[in-house]
């Protein structure tokens, strides 16, 4: 049997006669990327979350189990230093802010299964999902609205976007505009069928890897943002922020959520919804028509 981790995957591959151009072609992952991985070479493979959404997805293709190939995989390629040192600053800073009793973060009430980790997290009265047209008018902390004229430059360098870093770039832009604790991009996996975070701003690499995928009927605003293709708002209070699920939207159907944790109740303004409705919007055609999920009833 092949001893390394690369031929032992290609071996497989070739025992469910499967074409490396089939899974490039399914997984929308380069070609070469693949060609490269099977001879045991990542140098060119993206860091971070990217890394692990394409070695699942090519897990999935040949029939292996996605988590544990992927645990093998991190284990036989571990993420680059400087990857690494970034997300133990991260996770130090978390703590330190946990330490100072600072508002614990929604993120896991955003895109977590509604199982114990929810009622750990909420601190005070609960929240319930609930779509935008059926929020009732709170009182919100005075702010300035969204910069339009930042809004305008934004989708213009969405439009001429040529590769993922731009993407991410544009992500960082984003948040500051909305003034986001952060945003994540979930894209519908139709192999796995379950939503899976795609690109990510303002969560560390640790934190992300501890989220589940979100399936269709997942009980969260993200799953419920994605069956009903209409945006769903979670309302902050005084110890947690806020946050949008906002459906990413294509011609073949629903590809996919933005989900933007807010602070100060700004997931209540008009201003800044149309915002992240439009941000939604130009992310949807970034997203392969292919792989959107007909939206259901």
């Amino acid at each position: 049997m092949p001893e390394s981790f690369g031929a032992r995957l290609r071996q497989r591959r070739e025992e469910q006669a499967i074409a490396l151009s089939t899974i490039a072609e399914q997984t929308k992952i380069k070609l070469s990327l693949l060609e490269a991985l099977e001879r045991d070479d990542v140098s060119h493979w993206p860091s971070g979350i990217f890394r692990r959404a394409y070695i699942r997805a090519y897990a999935h293709a040949i029939g292996l189990n996605p988590d544990v190939v992927a645990r093998e995989f991190l284990e036989v390629h571990p993420e680059p230093a400087e990857v690494v040192e970034t997300l133990s600053a991260i996770a130090s800073a978390a703590n330190g802010a946990r330490t100072n009793a600072k508002p614990p973060t929604r993120l896991r009430y955003i895109l977590d299964s509604a199982i114990g980790s929810l009622s750990r997290l909420r601190h005070g009265p609960a929240v319930k999902d609930r779509a935008l047209g059926d929020l009732a008018p709170v009182s919100v902390a005075a702010s300035a609205d969204p910069d339009l004229l930042a809004v305008a430059h934004l989708c213009t360098e969405l439009g001429r976007v040529e590769n993922i870093n731009d993407v991410q770039r544009l992500l960082q832009e984003a948040a500051r505009i909305l003034d986001a604790v952060g945003l994540i991009v979930w894209v519908w996996d139709g192999l796995a069928a379950e939503l899976r975070p795609v690109l990510v701003h303002g969560y560390s690499d640790k934190v992300l890897a501890q989220l589940p995928a979100v399936r269709r009927d997942s009980d969260n605003a993200t799953a419920a943002a994605f069956r009903s293709a209409q945006t769903c708002a979670i309302n902050g209070n005084d110890h947690t922020s806020g946050a949008l699920a906002v459906p990413l939207l294509t011609p073949a159907g629903c590809a996919g959520v933005l989900a933007i944790e807010l602070q100060h109740g700004s997931e209540q303004r008009r201003s800044v919804r149309a915002v992240a409705t439009i941000l939604a919007a130009l992310l949807a055609q970034l997203i392969d028509g292919g792989r959107a999920a007909e939206i259901q009833p």
